[in-house]
């Protein structure tokens, strides 16, 4: 293996063990030993690539925002509707903050208090301003309901966000995709245009999870979309999935009579 590819090998190695570490454990009780014991690398070679601890910090997190910007544009080729888009968007990021270890840790550090300020740059001011950019275009086609105020709502939106990344350290049901369907169907209603509503898919691009009518329970709608009644008019569901959690806060699965087959199964949804 030619010097530098090796090399290059070496930082990603200590990039993606830092990061489970900081994952973890935060970035106080993470040790440089933690982070060299499981790749067999020397602290020589650690230093030779990061001087610090906040060094290598900073290189994870990094690494998550050259991770966020694939998810933007991964998202963007899924839609040429706004709001669509920032649907699959957050879909985008609830898996990769599921599966992907750097991209879950690098978040984590920019709200690390046992780092310093100036090293953790709030990334959430610029969710916002993404949001809103995205709600404007989507007003401007005549998309949203005319009373959304297009900052707060934005703000609310990106607050939501940093609200299931923070919960999904405890409980990665957070990032399912049937629980991020369901917070979209709780907010469509009153943010969408009625005619634009019964077009937007809640579900991931791949995902089937029914809408969920003013009862609360699932009906056969088309791949997962908000509010499609039947007749395949728009609708508007003038209701809220009811969800219930057990004692450990893990989310909870929409009721369902409990003799249907949505009732006989599992409480809980696996899988993002």
């Amino acid at each position: 293996m030619p010097r530098q590819e090796r090399a290059e090998r070496t930082r990603q190695l200590l990039i993606e063990a830092a990061s489970a570490s900081f994952d973890q454990a935060g970035f106080a009780m993470t040790g440089l030993n933690d982070v060299i014991r499981p790749t067999g690398i020397s602290k020589g070679a650690l230093y030779f690539h990061f001087g610090s601890k906040e060094q290598l910090a900073e290189a994870v997190m990094a690494e998550s925002r050259a991770g966020l910007r694939e998810a933007i544009r991964s998202a963007r080729h899924s839609s040429d509707c706004p709001l669509q888009y920032l649907i699959d968007l957050s879909h985008g990021l609830a898996q990769r903050l599921s599966e992907d270890v750097v991209f879950r840790a690098g978040l984590r550090l920019t709200d690390d208090g046992a780092l310093p300020a100036e090293l953790r740059p709030d990334p959430h001011p610029a969710w916002a301003r993404m949001i809103g950019r995205l709600l404007g275009r989507a007003a401007a086609g005549g998309g949203l309901r005319p009373e959304v105020r297009i900052d707060e709502t934005a703000a609310l939106l990106a607050a939501a966000g940093a609200g299931v990344e923070s919960l999904a350290r405890r409980n990665q049901d957070w990032l399912s995709s049937r629980m991020i369907a369901l917070l979209w169907q709780a907010v469509l209603p009153v943010l969408a245009n009625p005619e634009k509503l019964a077009r937007l898919r809640t579900t991931p691009v791949d995902g089937g999870l029914p809408a969920v009518p003013a009862q609360g329970r699932p009906e056969p709608a088309e791949h997962g979309r908000a509010g499609a009644p039947d007749t395949g008019e728009p609708g508007v569901p003038d209701g809220r999935p009811r969800t219930g959690a057990d004692p450990s806060g893990t989310p909870g699965h929409p009721a369902a009579p409990a003799n249907s087959a949505e009732g006989r199964s599992s409480s809980r949804y696996h899988g993002a």
